[in-house]
């Protein structure tokens, strides 16, 4: 199985197939828990490559938030705040890259910050 994030639809092979092979085909398809895990595993190693904490020196003009592990998806926003709004989204990625959010809650900030951008692009009409 290659790395590709997009989910191709496994093609049709012999028209008949032999039970063993069925067997075999299904035990080799990771389960859901293994996909998450490989997406969060991802998203971390993204973040920190981005950061510089894995990999080359990478200068960093962020000013460092107050967030931690103990902090609610409501604290967390509160604190984004304090931040330009063109950088919340590297602010939940550097806090992600350097341990102090998991990854489960950064995905969730990150897609609520994209729906929020969308509402505000979204034209009104009366």
């Amino acid at each position: 199985m290659d790395d590709d994030l997009i989910y191709k639809k496994p093609r049709k092979g012999p028209a008949i197939a032999s039970p063993a092979s069925a067997a075999n085909a299904s035990t080799q398809m990771p389960s859901f828990a293994q996909l998450q895990e490989k997406q969060r595993s991802e998203l971390i190693e993204m973040a920190q490559v981005r950061f510089g904490i894995k990999g080359g020196a990478v200068q960093i003009n962020l000013v460092p938030l107050q967030i931690h592990l103990g902090m609610t998806q409501k604290e967390i926003f509160k604190e984004l705040l304090a931040a330009p709004e063109a950088e919340h989204a590297d602010q939940v990625l550097y806090a992600l890259a350097k341990g102090e959010l998991d990854a489960d809650m950064a995905n969730q900030i990150l897609a609520s910050l994209a729906l929020l951008d969308k509402f505000k692009k979204m034209k009104i009409e009366s």
